[in-house]
């Protein structure tokens, strides 16, 4: 596995960019990977190894790394072997546009996975649409990140469903006046008008309106002060980075915030663990919502297979679907022999009843041409942070 950081293109990266420009605008399936016919077919993982989020990228693009490894133990694609290379974006959709171009122009990917955000999510959807090369994102919630997409594709949770998930687990457990706190995240401006329509919705009303804090930030001292003011029993919270999520614990506990914290998987990962620390034991309760059920046996089975090679570590929903994207990515190549384009679409767009590690127990991937979000119904778990640890919770939401 490569790791690409920004920089010059050398001649040699020149001379490869010009090699794929003559060859069209079919996201390199004349050359059914960037290879040659025999040659690897190359996949781009393209997640923010830098930044408030590194560490679940490190998940993703090592969890991208452990399917690779799968597909090839297994034969690979055809009898060829199914490479990634793995690209930084650092949490910015700008630097998200230059990895994914340098991705399909300089290193002939016939996919790409990632993107752990929705602005990097929806930088890199305007690439590929115009490239002509699928992409899966298998972190980013927001939905325009699919409407109307011909090329890209979604193995994560909806947006909507994140955000009425999170009002329900508040009403679930008695809450009846939480604040919200949003960041300032394409993401976090929608949760805080899909937290307000839920919550008029499901009958529960907030404490005063939506507070809105720096995305990436590094002090939610005067967002935890405003919250505080309003007197709630509960706080709601709806980001991207996790460690914005532990930063807002922290303060909560500082400040004398002794409410419940109640948002999705950023709340979970090992960012906001980092940073949170002893404040998730502090708070009367923290819960997340996410995309994962741990007693799943295939999720177990990833688990292990995860923990034999990097170690013991809290695996949250943003690896194991990345995995499930590589998988379903490296069946569908298997259908179009390596083939990228416009076959790689079609056959993206036949997936259907996968059952991956992601997702709730008895749930199911599937695509179709006017589909491109991989799961539907009931997909979502409640979770019950017990210290560092999440514990599966017993709500009806």
């Amino acid at each position: 596995m490569q790791i690409r950081k920004s920089a010059g293109l050398t001649v040699a990266g020149l001379l490869l960019a010009a090699t794929a420009a003559c060859g069209g605008s079919d996201g390199g399936s004349s050359s059914a990977g960037g290879g040659g016919s025999n040659g690897p077919i190359k996949v781009a993982v393209i997640v923010p190894l830098t930044g408030a989020s590194a560490q679940t990228a490190e998940q993703m693009s090592n969890a991208a790394q452990l399917a690779v490894d799968k597909v090839n133990a297994d034969g690979g694609v055809g009898g060829r072997q199914l490479q990634i290379q793995v690209y930084d974006d650092e949490l910015k959709p700008e630097s998200a546009t230059r990895e994914v171009q340098r991705a399909i122009t300089r290193d002939g990917a016939v996919a790409v996975v990632g993107a752990q955000s929705s602005g990097e999510a929806l930088s890199i959807r305007e690439v590929v649409e115009r490239s002509k090369v699928p992409f899966i994102t298998s972190s980013a919630t927001v939905e325009a990140i699919t409407k109307d997409a011909v090329y890209t594709y979604r193995i994560a949770p909806l947006l909507t469903d994140y955000a009425n998930g999170v009002v329900d687990i508040g009403k679930a457990i008695g809450l009846k006046k939480p604040a919200v706190v949003h960041d300032s995240g394409g993401a976090g401006v929608l949760l805080k008008d899909l937290f307000v329509a839920r919550a008029q919705q499901a009958g529960v009303t907030l404490a005063g309106a939506p507070i809105e804090y720096p995305f990436n930030g590094t002090d939610m001292s005067a967002q935890i002060t405003a919250a505080a003011g309003t007197r709630p029993d509960g706080l709601l919270i709806g980001g991207s980075a996790g460690g914005d999520h532990g930063l807002v614990a922290k303060t909560m506990v500082e400040q004398g915030l002794d409410v419940p914290l109640i948002g999705f998987s950023p709340i979970l990962v090992a960012d906001a663990v980092k940073i949170g620390g002893e404040a998730y034991k502090e708070l009367p309760s923290v819960y997340s919502l996410q995309n994962l059920d741990q007693e799943k046996p295939s999720f177990q089975e990833f688990k292990t297979t995860y923990t034999a090679k990097f170690g013991e570590a809290t695996l949250t929903e943003h690896p194991a679907q990345t995995w499930d994207s590589i998988m379903i990515l490296a069946k569908a190549l298997s259908t179009t022999a390596g083939q990228g384009g416009e076959a790689l679409k079609n056959a993206l767009d036949s997936t259907t009843g996968y059952e991956g590690v992601s997702g709730r127990s008895g749930s199911s991937i599937g695509f179709s041409a006017t589909e491109h979000d991989g799961f539907q119904g009931k997909y979502l778990v409640a979770y019950k942070m017990n210290g560092p640890q999440a514990v599966q919770a017993d709500l009806d939401f």
